[in-house]
């Protein structure tokens, strides 16, 4: 019996060693207790039985040990769920304060059933308990209870030693039950950390995805091509990027509590532009929905099901349906300022959370250039009556001169020898002169302080053939002044002079400024660390970090992948910064086009060789100059020729031509720059011919087309031609090539 004991004591260690293993941590922790219960029990038995084997209260004590171990093997082996279905919980309570009493029963003396009847029955009543709780059937797990029936029924009939034997081989399954729970416990905890690696993967994906959209839709908000038509471009992008039925803007009124006004709607089918004396005007409580938004500063989705009080908002524009919609408020510093809003009243689909999370982060540069556009107008009406009080201040001097000199814009006014006649405060202020150094003096040495972009004697000499006021903007010595130079004239159109108007906005670029130099910034931070993850992913993914299991080299392909995507990211991040530094109003010059054209080829030479295409120009050398950007014309340059590379196969052609047209405009004939862009190669579908120069499109993937980029090129291009008065148009026929036309005015004097 010696060599029993102390082979279950060893027996016994071995499996609660192996349950440390499997049990520590969780719900399943509780059954290391029976576990250490059963190698205390085994070692009391050991002692007593060299201490005091020959005792009648010895072999009594020995049995009722035997009896607990084999409680404690059956009860280890019993893995209560969480959840165990009625009646079982009620059952287990009752089998262990049954095998309870049978223990202590075996410590009576003279208690006439033997100790090896009370482990039979505790065996054979444990199997129903072992089978529930392992959910299916575990031939380790069960055989135990029956191996112990089965000693316990060979030790009653008086077999010790086979007894003996029999016992071993429980414990021997015993500790095969747990080495099995073990595995699977391994098994299961790597498949969970497995799951949870590629959970927070993905969400790594989904995140750094939406980081890219919102830095490209910011991109697209922010190529507006003037503030005349910022708040269309606002809802046309924001519905085309979303792929919603409806897009509107409301502006709160400024002097007005509780008033707003519809200020754009954006319908695919149906535009609708309002000229400012035609916005909607309305009261926030006729609609609930767009007042409890803008209340709250929350945004607010309302689902198909729950669209009451929508009918009022929809109806302002004369929608007699409604459906999905989000309203998003436009907050600047805790005020709000107006409302997005996106609807599906058509489809009735559902907005998507991924859209949710866009507007409420674009939400802020919405903001701003709703305040920017409200501030614009309030510009555009100051200009208005400052022409009006101009006009009649030789006959009501005082109380014109007053009202001047009560607003925060400045105001010059010039007679019709381009001489000041007027000046305000502010106008004193932004320039940093006093008024009798300015008055008298030509306009000319003051319009140097605001823009000395063009001669003020031409812009005069223009302003004599045009009634259009020229936006104006000028930046130096970390000052800048945005303005407008409005012609003014008599009732009866008689040429008076020039008012300028202008204010800082000094504080606006700056903040502008930070914000790009923010994300540059950051973004070149984070992308050092993450190309040391992209190039370490790398070596593990090619094998040369030592050997690993086939799913976690799938992990370390799904980190890669996410690494590059994460590093495309920046790189637009960076890209769209560095566009942003200087894009302002255009600054016209006269422009030598066939120098420009010149230094354009030179810098694409590298490309054309590259694709070992064959480039050719034709430009005539008596070209006239034209008035444009250098910046803006040097890239609606670069953008057509390089895509033209680009969608060319090798060894293609590409050919660019200049001539002067002639275009009709009235009962005039104006002479237009027209700039030729022509290749040979996968051309572009009629379907889509209409949709190349929208923001984010990209043509689908053809043969021989390089896809790269964000899909912006052409939708910028698009937007600085517009900026010059210009058009842009493409003809294609697919296999055979483009050819893309863009027609400039030779002056913006008309």
């Amino acid at each position: 019996m010696q060599i029993y004991l102390l082979a279950t004591n060893f027996l016994a260690l071995a499996a609660l060693i192996l349950g440390l293993g499997s049990f520590s941590g969780g719900r399943r922790s509780w059954r290391l207790v029976p576990l250490f219960l059963l190698v205390i029990s085994r070692s009391l038995s050991l002692i007593v039985y060299l201490s005091v084997s020959n005792s009648s209260d010895a072999r009594l004590l020995l049995g009722g040990l035997e009896v607990f171990s084999a409680f404690c093997l059956v009860w280890t082996l019993v893995d209560f769920p969480a959840a165990w279905p009625a009646p079982w919980p009620l059952l287990a309570r009752v089998g262990i304060a049954g095998a309870i009493i049978l223990l202590f029963l075996t410590l009576i003396p003279d208690w006439p059933a033997p100790s090896p009847l009370h482990s039979l029955v505790i065996a054979v009543f444990s199997a129903p308990f072992i089978l529930a709780s392992a959910g299916g059937v575990r031939w380790p797990h069960l055989a135990v209870p029956f191996i112990l029936a089965s000693g316990n029924f060979l030790s009653l009939l008086g077999l010790t030693t086979l007894s003996w034997l029999i016992y071993l081989l429980a414990y021997v399954f015993f500790i095969s039950a747990i080495h099995g729970e073990s595995v699977l416990t391994f098994r299961q905890r790597y498949a969970e950390r497995q799951q949870m690696a590629e959970a927070l993967v993905q969400e790594a994906i989904d995140s750094s995805r939406e980081q890219q959209r919102w830095l490209e839709v910011s991109e697209i908000l922010n190529t507006i091509p003037n503030l005349n038509q910022s708040m269309e471009h606002i809802v046309r992008s924001m519905a085309q990027v979303t792929h919603v039925d409806r897009s509107a803007i409301f502006i709160l009124e400024a002097q007005g509590a509780g008033q707003a006004r519809l200020a754009t709607l954006y319908n695919p089918q149906r535009p609708l532009h309002l000229a400012r004396q035609a916005e909607v005007r309305f009261d926030l409580e006729h609609c609930p929905p767009l007042q409890r938004s803008i209340e709250t500063q929350e945004p607010l989705l309302l689902p198909q099901q729950n669209i009451n009080g929508l009918d009022s908002l929809y109806g302002l524009w004369r929608e007699d349906r409604a459906g999905p919609t989000l309203i998003q408020p436009l907050v600047i510093k805790g005020r709000p300022v107006g409302a997005l809003m996106l609807g599906n009243p058509v489809t009735s689909r559902p907005i998507r959370p991924s859209d949710v999370r866009l507007c409420r982060q674009l939400a802020p540069q919405i903001a701003t250039m709703v305040e920017h556009r409200r501030r614009y107008q309030e510009l555009e009406a100051e200009a208005e009556a400052m022409a009006e009080t101009v006009q009649k201040k030789t006959q009501e001097p005082d109380r014109h001169l007053a009202i001047l000199e009560t607003i925060s814009d400045g105001v010059v006014v010039s007679d019709t020898s381009g001489r000041v006649q007027l000046v305000n405060q502010a106008a004193e202020r932004i320039l940093g002169k006093l008024r009798w150094e300015l008055l008298d003096q030509p306009i000319g040495t003051i319009y140097g302080q605001i823009d000395s972009g063009e001669p003020i004697e031409n812009l005069a000499a223009a302003f004599a053939r045009r009634n259009q006021p020229l936006p104006t903007f000028f930046e130096s010595n970390e000052r800048a002044i945005q303005g407008r130079l409005i012609p003014w004239r008599s009732p009866e159109g008689e040429w008076l002079g020039i008012m300028a108007i202008f204010r800082d906005v000094s504080r606006e670029v700056k903040a502008d400024r930070a914000r790009n130099d923010f994300i540059a910034a950051l973004s070149r931070e984070l992308r050092a660390p993450l190309t040391a993850v992209k190039g370490y992913s790398d070596l593990i993914v090619h094998g040369e970090m030592g050997e690993y299991s086939p799913e976690q080299l799938q992990v370390q392909r799904i980190i890669h992948s996410s690494a590059d995507q994460m590093v495309a990211v920046l790189d637009n991040a960076i890209q769209i910064s560095a566009q942003n530094r200087h894009k302002i109003l255009p600054r016209f010059e006269e422009l030598q086009v066939a120098a420009i054209i010149e230094d354009a080829l030179r810098d694409l030479a590298s490309l054309v060789r590259l694709r070992e295409l064959k480039l050719t120009q034709h430009i005539p050398a008596d070209l006239p100059p034209v008035a444009a950007d250098p910046k803006h014309f040097r890239q609606i340059l670069d953008n057509l020729l390089s895509n033209a590379c680009r969608f060319t196969p090798p060894g293609g052609k590409v050919a660019l031509q200049v001539s002067v047209e002639m275009e009709r405009a009235g009962n005039t004939f104006h002479p237009r720059l027209l700039l030729t862009v022509t290749d040979n190669g996968v051309g572009i579908p009629r379907s889509e011919q209409k949709r190349i120069f929208d923001a984010f499109y990209q043509l689908k993937s053809q043969s021989g087309a390089e896809q790269r980029g964000m899909g912006m090129g052409l939708a910028v291009v698009k937007d600085l031609v517009e900026l010059h008065n210009g058009r842009i148009w493409v003809e294609s026929v697919v296999g055979e090539g483009s050819t893309f036309y863009v027609s400039l005015p030779l002056t913006q004097e008309y």
